[in-house]
């Protein structure tokens, strides 16, 4: 089989047409290679499109593409949070007849040559407890099947772990699926869990900057999956995705804006030998009072006709006074004084304190500092 997620057909990056073009190419790319394998069945573990209200060309790109596979294998997909209507609409999968969509509310379950194929489509906000309840379900119903697959368009903690960016602890999981087809994630990850294979096949595209990195390390595309085994066997399929380059410039040094210039020069050089597109760059531009027009007029002259499009953004980097001038500058007794009379403590004793504690933890004497306010308060040191 193979395991898709994320395509994001008809997102438009930047507003550019080439960049909307790049996720149609990637997604066709894709499907050649899927019949090109014989594959019988194809998971789309969700955000086929990036919108419940995609353009027309998405559309059309994906129905010619249903044509083709439908007749060798089949289509099944849970919906992503990008496919799923606003309002109670219809989703635009529910213009194909050859998809099959699973999981509306529920998690829902077929038999497709013997493997139970169960799948729940994307839950947020005050459904959370009612996926967790769902996936609950998945264990005992795949109790009477040799090989399982779960199909889910959730982040899972160990993967996003930031309170409010996942939805669904690893612990909440199911045990026995054989292969769990996961979507969301836009990095590749590929992990034993439970009784077989835990994964998420990444998106198709970079989507934004922050996909750089895991394509840089391991890839963009899909997944193909080998299930007549003991265990399932995975094989990556990379696709050629427009490269992108994020990039920090520091024109501060000795050489300056030159020797920033030969830097780009050499990742340019660099990325143009991963793929016929021209790359898209985005410049990090660390500075100090220089003429920024000038800077980006000399950057320009360096990439004309060798990139799509680029993002530059500059940091200006300021001098600080040292400690030393801060505190020569600043009444800290009257101001500590203040503070401390807020909050009911104007004896002299403990305005020294403070002093004393702030002169030893500028200058990192951690311990010292504790040793004085044991003193302080009359326990041993």
């Amino acid at each position: 089989m193979a395991h898709i997620s994320d395509t994001h057909l008809g997102y438009r990056q930047y507003n550019l047409d080439e960049r909307e073009s790049d996720f149609y190419d990637v997604f066709n790319e894709a499907v050649e290679i899927i019949l090109r394998e014989d594959v019988d069945l194809v998971i789309h573990s969700g955000d086929l499109f990036d919108s419940p209200l995609p353009p027309i060309k998405a559309l059309k790109i994906f129905r010619d593409a249903v044509k083709r596979i439908s007749s060798k294998a089949k289509f099944i997909s849970v919906l992503g949070d990008h496919d799923m209507p606003k309002r109670r609409g219809l989703y635009p999968h529910s213009l194909f007849d050859d998809v099959k969509v699973l999981g509306l509310g529920c998690l829902e379950h077929m038999d497709f040559n013997g493997v139970l194929i169960a799948g729940i489509s994307n839950l947020r906000g005050r459904s959370i407890e009612l996926l967790r309840e769902e996936i609950r379900k998945f264990d005992k119903i795949s109790s009477g099947y040799r090989k399982s697959i779960f199909i889910m368009h959730q982040a899972i903690d160990r993967y996003l772990p930031f309170e409010g960016a996942y939805e669904v602890r690893e612990d909440e999981l199911p045990r026995t699926a054989s292969y769990y087809a996961l979507g969301h994630i836009h990095s590749r990850i590929l992990a034993r869990f439970g009784g077989g294979l835990l994964a998420y096949s990444g998106s198709t595209e970079i989507n934004s900057k922050s996909d750089i990195p895991s394509w840089r390390s391991d890839g963009k595309g899909f997944f193909l999956v080998d299930l007549d085994g003991d265990e399932p066997k995975v094989q990556k399929v990379n696709l050629n995705v427009r490269p992108q380059i994020d990039l920090e410039l520091n024109i501060m040094d000795r050489g300056g804006l030159s020797n920033a210039l030969k830097i780009l020069n050499e990742n340019l050089i660099s990325i143009s030998k991963l793929s016929n597109k021209l790359p898209i760059i985005h410049l990090n531009i660390k500075c100090r009072g220089v003429e920024r027009q000038n800077v980006i007029n000399k950057i320009s002259d360096a990439i004309k006709g060798r990139i799509l499009t680029s993002r530059i953004s500059f940091v200006e980097e300021f001098s600080l006074p040292s400690v030393t001038a801060i505190k020569s500058s600043v009444d800290q007794r009257g101001l500590i004084s203040e503070i401390l009379k807020r909050y009911g403590l104007s004896d002299e004793k403990f305005i020294d304190l403070a002093l004393e504690l702030q002169d030893l933890l500028v200058n990192d004497e951690v311990d010292e500092a504790i040793n004085l306010v044991k003193k302080f308060l009359g326990v041993d040191v």
